[in-house]
C-alpha cells in the first residue's frame, strides 16, 4: 500500500510522559523504552573502548547514523542503552514540508529507502533533539540504574543541503538553538508535573552540539561544497563533510558492484559526472584542515551518503531510491583507503567517520582500520533492531580481549602488526581494501535471502506474534497488549428510535493472550515492519492502532485507530472514515454511540436505542477489550501507552 500523507506524520510524545515512562520502568528494574536489560550495553571491566573525537571523549566508537533512528526522543534513549556514544542526529535542511511517499524503507538485506530527511518541522526537530539529549543524562544520572559512569556521548548536528538553506534564517536559529538549548532545557523542565521534579533536576548541559555532519544533494558544485564547510568552520564548528560513493567513478562502482553480483542495480552515468571528482576533493581538504587548524578546530570526512540507482526490487511506486548496506560498504572501504593512501603524508591524521553497511562482524575491523566513529542505520532496521549495535561492541571487546589489549589504540596497533597505531591502521586498511570486494559478507548471494514469508494474511488480532516486527521499528511504536483468550458469540442490532430487532452477529474468537499493537504517533509508515512480519499485509496498516494525541486523531479522519478517553473510562475507535464511540456508564451499563444513533447496554444486553443504525455488537466486546487492556495496571501496555498521557487510570 503506497500513499502521500498531507497530515503530518509523526506527533512526538509529550516530555512529561517521556520522563514518566523513564521513571516508571527504571523503577520496574525490568526493559527500559522496549530494550531489555540483557541488550544494555555496559562497560566491561578492564576493556576501554572509549574514543577521542573532534574534542568529545565517547563512551565508544559506536552510534546510529543521521536517520530513522535519530530523529524522536525515544529513539536516542534505545540507541544510548544499546551502546550508542555517537548520535548523529536526522539531517535538517530549511524545507521541512516534506511530502514523502509511503512506504520508504525497504530492508529485507541490502537495505534501500527513498527519503530519509527530516519528517518534523525544524522546531520540532530541535525539541525532539533536546528532549533526548536530556533523557539520556537522566538515565545516566544517579536515578538511572546505576550501570554507567555517565552520558560520554556526543550529539552530531547534521545539515543540507545546500549553501542558501543552510545560510537561511531558520537553519541559523536551529543551530543557534542546539548550540545554547538552554532555553528549550528550561521550558521542557517547566512541563514536569510535581512528582517528576527530582527528574527534572537532573543537571544537563545546555551546549548540545559542537560537531557538524554537512551532507549535499548530488550534483552540488565543488565550490558550495567547500564554502558550506568553510560557513560551519566559521560559526565555530568542528566540521565533517559527508562525501559521495560517486567518489569512485562510474566505471568502478559498477565493476565493483558487479564483481558483488550486484548486477541488477542502475547507474546514472551523468550523476557521476556532475558529482564531487577526484581532484577536487584532493584540492579542498588540505584548504579545510588548513582553515580549521586556523580556527583551532577539527576538520574530517564522513564516507558514505547512500547511492542513487535505479532498480525494481524494491515496493516503491519510484524505481529510483537509494542504496546502503553490504554492497555500500565496499565502496565507501575503498574511498577509505584512496583519501588515507593519497593524504598519508600531507594529512595522516585525518578523521575520518564510517556509515555504510556497518554490522556486527565488521564494525571491529573499521575500528582496526583507524576509523571511527562508526555509525549505523540499516543494520538497525533488521532483526533485533537497535540491541544489533550492543553485538558490535561486544564483538569489539572480545576481540580486544583475545589479543589482550585494554584500549583502542592498543587494539589498533595489535591487529596492525605495528607499535604506531597510526600507521598499523594504515596497514589495516589496506589490507582490508584489497580483499572487500571478494568478501563472501558483501556479496549478493549472501545477502539475497529475505525474511520469510509464510502466505498467510495479516489479522487485525491472533497474528504469529512472532513479535518480530517490534525491534525493527526506528520510533518505538510497535508493542505488545495482553487480551484475554475467549470466545465470543455476539449480537446484531438494528434500530430505528426506541425500536430494535436482534439478530445473529459475526462469532469471533480470541485465540491468544498477547497480541500486537501499533502506536499511530510514533509511526510514520516507513513499513519496515511489513518487510520482517511473516505475514502479509503489514502490522503498521493491520494492527489495532492506539492514538495518543487528540490532535492526530483528528488529523487522520481515514485512518483507522482507537483513542482513549481522558478519563479513561471510554474509548473511540475510527474505521473507515466513521467513529464508534464505547463508554462505561454507572454500574454495569454503558453506552455505545454510532453515526446515527446510540445504544444502551448493559454488559452486552440491549435495553434502550435512539435515532437509527445497525451494528454488530462484536464491536463493544473488542472496544472493552482493548481499554482493559490498554489501562490494566498489570499490562505490559501500560508501561508502553498509558503512562504516555501521565494521567493516572482510576482502575
Amino acid at each position: 500500500m503506497d500513499c502521500l500523507l498531507s497530515a503530518p506524520d509523526l506527533y512526538p510524545i509529550p516530555f512529561a510522559a517521556l520522563v514518566q515512562r523513564l521513571k516508571s520502568e527504571v523503577a520496574a528494574g525490568g526493559a527500559i523504552y522496549a530494550i531489555n536489560r540483557r541488550d544494555w550495553w555496559v562497560t566491561k571491566v578492564g576493556i576501554d573502548v572509549s574514543l577521542h573525537h573532534l574534542g568529545h571523549h565517547l563512551g565508544s566508537p559506536s552510534g546510529p547514523a543521521s536517520g530513522p533512528q535519530t530523529q524522536l526522543a525515544q529513539n536516542f534513549v534505545a540507541a544510548w542503552l544499546t551502546g550508542g556514544r555517537f548520535m548523529e542526529l536526522k539531517t535538517v535542511q530549511i524545507d521541512d514540508a516534506l511530502e514523502i511517499p509511503r512506504p520508504c524503507i525497504f530492508a529485507p538485506n541490502v537495505g534501500y529507502n527513498v527519503e530519509w530527511s527530516q519528517e518534523l518541522r525544524v522546531h520540532q526537530s530541535a525539541e525532539e533533539y533536546v528532549k533526548g539529549w536530556m533523557l539520556v543524562h537522566m538515565l545516566a544520572s544517579k536515578l538511572g540504574p546505576g550501570l554507567w559512569p555517565g552520558p560520554m556521548v556526543c550529539w552530531d548536528l547534521s545539515l543540507g543541503y545546500d549553501l542558501v538553506g543552510i545560510q537561511s534564517q531558520k537553519v541559523r536559529d536551529f543551530v543557534s538553538s542546539m548550540r545554547d538549548a538552554g532555553p528549550i532545557i528550561a521550558r521542557l523542565r517547566k512541563e514536569l508535573p510535581p512528582e517528576l521534579a527530582e527528574w527534572g533536576a537532573v543537571d544537563v548541559p545546555s551546549q548540545l552540539v559542537n560537531s557538524v555532519t554537512l551532507s549535499t544533494f548530488h550534483g552540488c558544485p565543488a565550490d558550495e561544497i567547500e564554502s558550506i564547510a568553510m560557513q560551519t568552520l566559521d560559526w565555530g564548528m568542528h566540521t565533517v563533510v559527508k562525501l559521495n560513493p560517486t567518489l569512485l567513478g562510474y566505471e568502478r562502482v559498477r565493476r565493483l558492484l558487479d564483481e558483488m553480483g550486484y548486477d541488477f542495480v542502475g547507474l546514472d552515468r551523468a550523476a557521476f559526472d556532475k558529482d564531487l571528482q577526484w581532484p577536487q576533493l584532493m584540492a579542498m581538504l588540505p584548504r579545510l584542515e588548513a582553515r580549521a587548524r586556523q580556527l583551532d578546530l577539527g576538520f574530517g570526512v564522513k564516507l558514505t551518503n547512500t547511492l542513487v540507482h535505479l532498480s525494481d526490487v524494491t515496493t516503491f511506486d519510484s524505481n529510483e531510491s537509494y542504496l546502503s548496506g553490504p554492497p555500500l560498504y565496499v565502496l565507501a572501504l575503498s574511498i577509505a583507503g584512496d583519501i588515507r593512501k593519497a593524504m598519508q603524508e600531507e594529512m595522516p591524521n585525518l578523521p575520518i567517520t564510517f556509515s555504510a553497511g556497518i554490522q556486527a562482524s565488521n564494525f571491529h575491523e573499521v575500528v582496526a582500520a583507524g576509523i571511527g566513529p562508526a555509525t549505523s542505520c540499516t543494520d538497525l532496521l533488521k532483526g533485533k533492531g537497535y540491541p544489533n549495535q550492543t553485538r558490535y561492541l561486544r564483538t569489539l571487546e572480545s576481540k580486544m580481549e583475545e589479543l589482550g589489549v585494554t584500549d583502542i589504540d592498543g587494539f589498533r596497533a595489535a591487529v596492525g602488526g605495528s607499535a604506531d597505531p597510526q600507521e598499523a591502521s594504515f596497514r589495516t586498511l589496506t589490507q582490508m581494501v584489497e580483499t572487500v570486494a571478494s568478501d563472501p559478507r558483501y556479496q549478493q548471494e549472501t545477502n539475497a535471502k529475505a525474511p520469510k514469508k509464510v502466505g498467510t494474511q495479516l489479522v487485525l488480532l491472533d497474528c504469529l506474534t512472532c513479535d518480530k516486527c517490534i525491534p525493527v521499528c526506528p520510533n518505538l511504536a510497535n508493542f505488545t497488549l495482553d487480551v484475554p483468550k475467549s470466545e465470543y458469540a455476539p449480537e446484531h442490532v438494528a434500530w430505528d428510535g426506541p425500536q430494535f430487532v436482534l439478530s445473529p452477529g459475526v462469532p469471533f474468537k480470541v485465540g491468544k493472550r498477547h497480541q500486537i499493537a501499533n502506536l499511530i504517533d510514533a509511526c510514520n509508515l516507513c513499513g519496515s515492519c511489513d518487510v520482517w512480519c511473516p505475514e502479509d499485509g503489514g502490522p503498521y496498516l493491520v494492527k489495532p492502532h492506539f492514538f495518543i494525541s487528540k490532535q492526530a486523531f483528528d488529523d487522520h479522519p481515514n485512518r483507522d485507530g482507537l483513542l482513549v478517553d481522558d478519563d479513561w473510562e471510554g474509548i473511540r475507535w475510527q474505521r473507515g472514515g466513521e467513529r464508534i464511540h464505547w463508554r462505561k456508564e454507572t454500574g454495569n451499563r454503558s453506552l455505545l454511540q454510532v453515526p446515527g444513533g446510540t445504544v444502551l447496554l448493559s454488559g452486552d444486553v440491549v435495553l434502550e436505542t435512539e435515532g437509527s443504525g445497525a451494528v454488530d455488537l462484536g464491536i463493544v466486546i473488542l472496544l472493552r477489550l482493548f481499554l482493559r487492556a490498554i489501562t490494566h495496571k498489570e499490562a505490559d501496555a501500560f508501561r508502553n501507552l498509558q503512562t504516555q498521557r501521565i494521567e493516572e487510570s482510576p482502575t
